[in-house]
């Protein structure tokens, strides 16, 4: 119905309810997947999602544009849990993070790691190693590579500078490549990821 994104957004503002309808659809189940990988309270996720969309609508006229729907909601998503925390929600224990693994990285990574026939114990150990980074490396990834952001998009979610993200991510991507010795496969994709200009100053 909406041919650009910036369409609906337009329509949205104006009080298109089709348009809210579409941004709803498109975008609550990944904003709950995001919450989930924040905040161990999935009920009080749920309900900030509907807090969420219940904000913008009453506030569309008001709402600036921005750059994509999903980078604003991430924002204000982690916004709230980060003010939520300093109130009484329980944010995920590292052991309790879990994520899709075959969505993390693209389509051409996972095609090759499908045709090698990757094992559960090797795509476990590579779980378990995204688990174990530090917290701010382990969220830049995943906000990377399972949600797709640019760096600058990930420097506005987490409220941090474009240098400290490149940081984060070239420390995680490098501590998994250490840790991934007798996986040469998956150490071949996470060296080709190191070398992507994206991950570099420019």
């Amino acid at each position: 119905m909406f041919l650009t994104e910036s369409a609906l957004w337009s329509a949205f503002q104006r009080g298109d309810v089709n348009a809210f309808e579409e941004i709803y659809r498109t975008h609550s189940a990944p904003l709950f997947a995001y919450g989930k990988r924040l905040c161990a309270d999935h009920d009080l996720v749920q309900d900030t999602v509907q807090d969420i969309f219940v904000e913008i609508w009453t506030r569309r006229a008001t709402l600036r544009d921005l750059h994509t729907i999903k980078y604003y909601l991430f924002r204000i998503m982690r916004n709230k849990l980060a003010r939520l925390h300093q109130k009484a929600a329980v944010l995920v224990h590292d052991d309790e993070l879990s994520f899709d693994f075959h969505r993390l990285f693209s389509p051409a990574i996972d095609d090759l790691i499908t045709q090698e026939e990757t094992s559960v114990e090797q795509v476990a150990r590579l779980q378990r190693s995204i688990r174990e980074l530090p917290g701010r490396q382990r969220e830049a990834i995943i906000l990377a590579f399972y949600d797709n952001f640019s760096n600058e998009e990930i420097a506005g979610i987490m409220g941090i500078n474009h240098q400290s993200v490149i940081n984060h991510l070239n420390r995680g991507l490098t501590t998994l490549r250490d840790r991934l010795t007798g996986m040469p496969i998956l150490m071949a994709l996470l060296v080709d990821t190191l070398t992507d200009a994206s991950f570099w100053p420019v």
